[in-house]
């Protein structure tokens, strides 16, 4: 008697089965599988899921692998063995392919952006002298011979058209501090 739903196998196909010890419809469902798994990681790479497609692949994996135990444990614990390999695989071949893409950005930003070649543009040295163009609280910006740059105060604030003197340059920063008018 037959259940609802189940495959019926004649009985020279459940002969050759047994004789082989595999069965390769789960096989064949392990295979696709594995191939699902693979292209959701690849897609991984070129678009934004926020991990939801690395979910999918591994999803993919651990059903790949229970058909494949379905199959025959052999099958099943070569799957096993295999799905890492592939997957590390593949994740090293997405790596290199993204950093060889023109839409990552190869340079690192280091102490030496910003404002740093500005104010050698303009000039402005430690010991420049120049005036507030906005109140500093605590940082604003100072106009000084050469043009405008922002400024950040070494302590407390500055009001507009104060006279500021470079302290020093930091990277980025320039620091100044209020010149006493006499």
């Amino acid at each position: 008697m037959n259940n609802a739903g189940s495959v019926t196998h004649s009985g020279a196909d459940q002969m050759v089965q047994a004789a082989m010890g595999f069965y390769w419809e789960p096989l064949l469902w392990a295979f696709a599988l594995l191939v699902v798994a693979g292209a959701l990681l690849i897609l991984e790479f070129f678009v934004l899921s926020f991990g939801l497609l690395l979910l999918g692949a591994l999803a993919a994996v651990a059903g790949a692998i229970y058909f494949a135990f379905q199959a025959s444990p052999v099958a099943g614990w070569l799957f096993v063995v295999a799905t890492p390999a592939i997957g590390f695989g593949l994740t090293r071949w997405g790596l290199a392919r993204v950093q060889q893409s023109k839409l990552i950005p190869k340079s690192e930003v280091s102490a030496e952006a910003g404002y740093h070649h500005l104010a050698d543009q303009l000039g402005v040295r430690p010991g420049s002298v120049g005036k507030m163009v906005t109140p500093a609280h605590p940082s604003g910006r100072a106009r000084f011979s050469g043009g405008e740059c922002d400024v950040q105060v070494v302590s407390g604030s500055l009001e507009r058209a104060a006279s500021v003197q470079v302290e020093r340059i930091e990277g980025p920063v320039v620091y100044v501090t209020l010149v006493e008018s006499s």
